[in-house]
């Protein structure tokens, strides 16, 4: 990893911002920077990473639950993440952008090859990198006032997190080109419509109670069971999962080395702006 990558990691790994409980044998997530609707920094995604990995291996982990402070579930990432890249040399850039990369690459893996039931408890916005992530996770619970916005490519950024494979097999081709390169919002009743969440809930303390019967209820099976199923039903799209995350990883890299990626960035900021 680049050393640029490293000093931005060890600034933002700050433990505050993504908390841990283990409650019975689930390990309860939950993302805390609600003054900033829980967007990602780099080193939020550098703990989120760990902290699943380590539940994986955790033989008195059973189950992980994923939930967040705030109106929001998560905005994504923080577009702070690229201040450094306007004051890069060409050399620099491509070396923090294949940084980025490999950084990107060690948290997909992480969830591509999670063992254990993984849950997500959603209100509000559900943006950015995170609406495709959660095609991976086995259960989604969602509010009444949720929605979904993968506005990625609206500003030069490239399709991520498994969705050039999981979004097409969940809504189709028409679908997707509308959320992804539209930019359409896809509300907490579309998302229980097309599979994507599985219940839907009026409050969101209401969605995280259900969702730690569930995971009470789940604690009870035979987990060697539950290991060799979830195994089994991801093994019939595991190769191809991997081989779309890797051209999208390439295709980031792509982005990230080029020259424009600030000048997309502070383009769509500019027209937000002038739509407020």
């Amino acid at each position: 990893m680049s050393q640029i990558i490293q000093e931005i990691i060890s600034k933002q790994k700050i433990k505050e911002h993504i908390l841990t409980e283990v409650v019975g044998h689930t390990l309860e997530i939950t993302f805390n920077r609600p003054e900033f609707h829980n967007a990602f920094t780099v080193g939020m995604y550098v703990m989120f990473q760990e902290y699943v990995l380590q539940a994986d291996k955790d033989p008195n982990i059973y189950l992980i639950l994923v939930k967040s402070n705030g109106k929001s579930f998560s905005s994504g990432n923080d577009l702070r993440n690229f201040d450094a890249w306007p004051g890069l040399n060409d050399e620099d850039r491509k070396q923090a952008s294949l940084g980025l990369t490999n950084m990107l690459r060690d948290f997909t893996s992480s969830f591509l090859n999670l063992t254990k039931p993984i849950i997500a408890c959603c209100q509000g916005g559900v943006i950015g990198f995170i609406f495709p992530l959660l095609s991976l996770f086995d259960q989604v619970y969602v509010t009444e006032d949720a929605y979904f916005f993968a506005p990625m490519l609206l500003f030069g950024q490239g399709v991520e997190m498994f969705s050039s494979y999981t979004f097409p097999r969940l809504f189709g081709q028409g679908k997707t080109f509308s959320l992804l390169f539209r930019g359409q919002k896809l509300s907490a009743k579309e998302a229980i419509h097309f599979g994507y969440a599985q219940e839907i809930f009026k409050t969101q303390d209401e969605m995280i109670k259900q969702a730690r019967q569930i995971c009470q209820q789940l604690e009870q099976q035979d987990q060697t069971a539950i290991f060799h199923g979830k195994k089994l039903i991801k093994r019939a799209v595991y190769d191809q999962l991997k081989t779309s995350n890797e051209q999208e990883l390439q295709n980031l890299h792509r982005i990230w080395s080029g020259d424009k990626l600030v000048e997309n960035v502070f383009n769509y900021m500019q027209r937000l702006k002038a739509k407020l």
